[in-house]
Order: C-alpha cells, then sequence, then structure tokens
C-alpha cells in the first residue's frame, strides 16, 4: 500500500491534536473543526506521494501559515498542531512556544493569547505524562484504525454538520 506509514503517522498526529484540543478546550465548535485537521493529507496519501502533498496542504490549511484568512480557531488549531508535532514526530520536538519562537515570531500576536489560555506559554522540553501515555496507546495503530478513520470522516463530510464548516 502507497505511504502506509505516513498514514498511520498522520493518523496518531490528528488523535494528538483532539487529545490536546478536549484537554485544553473541549469547545464543540472546534472538536467540530478539528474532524477536517489534516484529513485532506490522508485522502491523498493513497494516491500521492508524501512529498508531493505537503506543499499543497500547507498552502491549504487554515491552519498553517499562509496568505488564507484566519479564524480564532484556525489559530488554536495552529497551536495545537505545533504542540503535537512533538509527541508524534521525532524530528519536530519543540513545543508550541519554541516552534513559535523560532519558526513564527511574528506570528506571536497571534497564538501567544492562545499558548496563555493552554498554560503552554513557556519553554519546556519535558512532555506531559498524560499526553505521553496517550500517545503510548497508539503505538498499536493498525492500517485499519486509519480506514476507520477515513469512513468516519466520510460520513462526517456527507452529514448536515459540516454545511458551517465549508470555508
Amino acid at each position: 500500500m502507497l505511504n502506509k506509514d505516513k498514514l498511520l503517522y498522520t493518523y496518531k498526529h490528528r488523535k494528538i491534536v483532539m487529545f490536546l484540543a478536549k484537554k485544553y478546550f473541549d469547545n464543540e465548535e472546534l472538536n467540530k473543526q478539528l474532524k477536517s485537521h489534516d484529513m485532506d493529507k490522508m485522502y491523498l496519501l493513497l494516491f500521492y506521494e508524501n512529498k508531493d502533498i505537503t506543499e499543497y496542504h500547507r498552502n491549504r490549511s487554515s491552519h498553517h501559515d499562509n496568505e488564507l484568512d484566519k479564524t480564532e480557531l484556525d489559530y488554536i488549531e495552529m497551536v495545537l498542531d505545533w504542540e503535537s508535532a512533538r509527541y508524534t514526530k521525532p524530528d519536530k520536538p519543540l513545543n508550541a512556544y519554541d516552534t513559535m519562537l523560532k519558526y513564527y515570531p511574528y506570528l506571536e500576536d497571534k497564538v501567544l493569547p492562545v499558548m496563555k489560555k493552554m498554560g503552554l506559554d513557556y519553554s519546556a522540553s519535558d512532555m506531559e505524562k498524560d499526553v505521553v501515555e496517550y500517545t503510548k496507546t497508539l503505538e498499536s495503530s493498525t492500517i485499519d484504525d486509519v480506514k476507520k478513520e477515513l469512513m468516519d470522516y466520510l460520513e462526517f463530510a456527507f452529514s448536515e454538520d459540516t454545511k458551517e464548516l465549508v470555508k
């Protein structure tokens, strides 16, 4: 199967983003938006190489630094994305605050208030124990879990709940 490892990687990343969202916000509107987090990547990984998808995804996803208009929820999703990376992406060990300082200092006025709400407005190398424990539960994830995620998203995408999410 094309990109099986990347599909599993993205699946786990999505789960950590949602775990962090529930931990710090538990906001129904945010949870609904996060159902679409990186789903374009998951579907595209079925057909294309990851290197061909990355730029496409970053240019068309409002939770990435690009020219798209952003809402407060987009900035929250951006911070959750940065914070989750250190739990699922060994090549990205920085927490959200350090990611902002190193790569996106020009976004500080938009994302620092989000980090303050989360209590993550500082440099930290120690990972949070509950997030680490949850991450461990994802180690046994299978391609069947990915298939279920893809199918569940299709159900969601064709539901009435998605009408207000289309941007």
